[in-house]
C-alpha cells in the first residue's frame, strides 16, 4: 500500500496559496508574484479575501505575551542587530587617552622634557 496523496488540483493550488498567503507564510519574489496575480485573478482573489476573513480573528484569541529579556536579545544577536551586554569589556573600547591618567602622565612628560630644557 503506497502512502503517495495524490497531485493537488489547480484549484486546490489555489486554495492553499490562498491560505498561506493570508497567514504570511509567503514571503519575497513568490508573495509579490501572487500579489500582483491578485489584479489579474478574480477568483484567486475572492479565494484570499475568504482566508483573510476566516483567519481575521485568530489573533484577537490570543494574549500577548512579552518574552524574556535574554530571548529578545538573543534575537536581536542572531540578526546581527545588536552584541550582547557586556559581551566585550568597557577597556577595550576606551583609547589610551580617555583613561585617566593618561592626561596626567602627558602632562608630567612634557613638563620633564621642558625643565630638561630648560637646565641645559
Amino acid at each position: 500500500m503506497s502512502d503517495e496523496k495524490p497531485p493537488l488540483s489547480p484549484e486546490e493550488q489555489d486554495e492553499l496559496l490562498a491560505a498561506e498567503l493570508a497567514l504570511g507564510l509567503i514571503e519575497g519574489d513568490e508573495a509579490q508574484a501572487l500579489m500582483a496575480r491578485l489584479a489579474t485573478d478574480a477568483g484567486f482573489a475572492e479565494r484570499l479575501r475568504d482566508w483573510q476573513s476566516r483567519t481575521a480573528g485568530i489573533a484577537e484569541e490570543l494574549t500577548p505575551v512579552m518574552p524574556p529579556a535574554r530571548a529578545r536579545q538573543r534575537i536581536r544577536e542572531e540578526l546581527g542587530l545588536a552584541t550582547a551586554p557586556l559581551s566585550e569589556t568597557l577597556d577595550s573600547r576606551i583609547h589610551w587617552w580617555q583613561r585617566p591618567g593618561a592626561l596626567l602622565a602627558v602632562l608630567v612628560a612634557v613638563i620633564a622634557i621642558l625643565a630638561a630644557i630648560w637646565l641645559l
